[in-house]
């Protein structure tokens, strides 16, 4: 029986390592569940936490309180908001969403929402200079009944909110550091998160690792070491589409969350927000 990680793991990427059967029966399965869900599901990649605010260009909490038409043939429509938290970005009073005003769905990425809905949102600016995003831009819709994995969101959110992290970079950044995490299999209870800076060469040489905020000084040392010793990738496409390359002094902001013990399964640290 897999452990709690390791389920949830599979589900957000496949290693390399797995064999062309495993592959092979992974998306059959997925074929199969995206079949019986809907004929034309919208795909959209998993961006860990960090990522997606960096990569972003506007971080707010809104409401939603006025829809208005699609203009023409436009893929998006225009929602006027309210912003209760602005987090990055121009004080805007409205935003660009790709779907349809009158909530018919054109294509199975469109997204609706109604007057008054709350939303947490991730936007990019787009060729006019307006903030626009859709359904595969990391959203959320909040609610008071917030699972944990929202209330941690929002907890990091207001940390780089006090602590002014507003930086924007839209370099994709990669390293495989599942199998280092292992080591921290059943560690003590720690903070729920933590965020390090990592400063790279330009030849994605790390270095140094600074503690934004940390788990504890034993762990923030063995997280910085595997950091430092992590084989690192990146692809700079909608900037110069340099891959592997990178301006000397780039630097790269990364979480870590802590999950607790579950029945049979140990407590972990990931790389991932699950």
């Amino acid at each position: 029986m897999p452990s709690r990680e390791e389920f949830l793991m599979t589900l957000l990427r496949l290693k390399i390592s797995i064999n062309m059967s495993l592959i092979a029966k992974f998306v059959l399965l997925l074929i199969g569940i995206t079949y019986t869900l809907s004929t034309s599901a919208c795909v959209c990649s998993h961006y860990k936490f960090m990522d997606k605010y960096v990569r972003s260009d506007f971080v707010a909490r809104v409401s939603i309180v006025k829809n208005f038409p699609n203009q023409g043939a436009a893929l998006h429509y225009r929602s006027e908001i309210e912003i209760e938290h602005l987090i990055k970005g121009k004080n805007v009073k409205s935003i660009l969403i790709e779907g349809s005003s009158d909530g018919k769905r054109r294509t199975s990425c469109d997204i609706f929402f109604k007057e008054g809905t709350k939303l947490l949102v991730y936007a990019r600016l787009d060729s006019t200079g307006q903030y626009i995003f859709d359904m595969c831009s990391g959203y959320r819709v909040l609610s008071d009944s917030a699972g944990k994995t929202q209330i941690r969101e929002i907890q990091m959110l207001n940390f780089l909110d006090r602590h002014d992290i507003r930086a924007t970079d839209k370099t994709f950044y990669g390293a495989d550091l599942h199998d280092k995490l292992r080591t921290f299999h059943g560690i003590k209870t720690i903070p729920d998160f933590a965020i390090y800076e990592i400063t790279f060469a330009s030849n994605l040489h790390v270095d140094s690792v600074r503690t934004v905020t940390g788990f504890n000084a034993e762990i923030d040392i063995r997280l910085a070491e595997i950091l430092q010793g992590a084989r690192w990738v990146s692809d700079r496409i909608l900037i110069d589409g340099k891959k592997n390359e990178v301006p000397s002094g780039s630097k790269l902001l990364i979480g870590f969350y802590y999950y607790p013990a579950q029945a049979a399964d140990e407590s972990f640290i990931s790389e991932w927000d699950l």
